[in-house]
């Protein structure tokens, strides 16, 4: 028996050579994707997990491609969100760092204040623990022969 489309992922894919000036298309897009699609309830979440990754893959990437993955499971209201770019070892070992002084704190907005406490003057470092508490989706990062993927997802 088939599964209803209504049971179905709602999957969007892109492959891009990522610009600044592309970041907040990129927002509306995916908050236009999750409205029509799933889940209009978790739609401006979604989109701030995609714009916060994808302006750390464009500070990242060591060459402009950068692939963006969204698949939404409207049955269980799963989110799966993976942006992906080629990244220099020491940057990758970098945001693995940031990661894991996130994850020391249980609970999200500790780990979010905490981030914000690491330095208070500075620009940027903030995106991966908004994507955690402001938008309340689980973080990982894996990394395979120099590519970068970073994951936000809810199951």
């Amino acid at each position: 028996m088939p599964i209803p489309d209504e049971h179905r992922a709602k999957v969007l894919t892109m492959r891009l050579d990522a610009k600044w000036s592309f970041v907040d298309d990129i927002r509306r897009l995916v908050e236009t994707f999750c409205t029509e699609a799933a889940d209009a309830e978790a739609a401006s979440e979604v989109a701030l997990a995609a714009h916060e990754l994808v302006q750390n893959a464009i500070a990242n990437a060591s060459s402009p491609g950068i692939e963006l993955t969204l698949a939404l499971d409207p049955a269980v209201r799963g989110v799966r969100l993976a942006v992906s770019h080629d990244c220099a070892p020491e940057k990758v070992e970098r945001l693995r760092t940031r990661l894991s002084r996130l994850y020391a704190y249980a609970d999200a907005l500790q780990g979010y204040l905490a981030s914000m406490a690491e330095n208070p003057e500075g620009q940027g470092g903030l995106g991966l623990a908004r994507v955690r508490y402001e938008s309340q989706l689980d973080l990982a990062l894996d990394e395979r022969l120099g590519r970068l993927t970073m994951r936000a997802y809810r199951n």
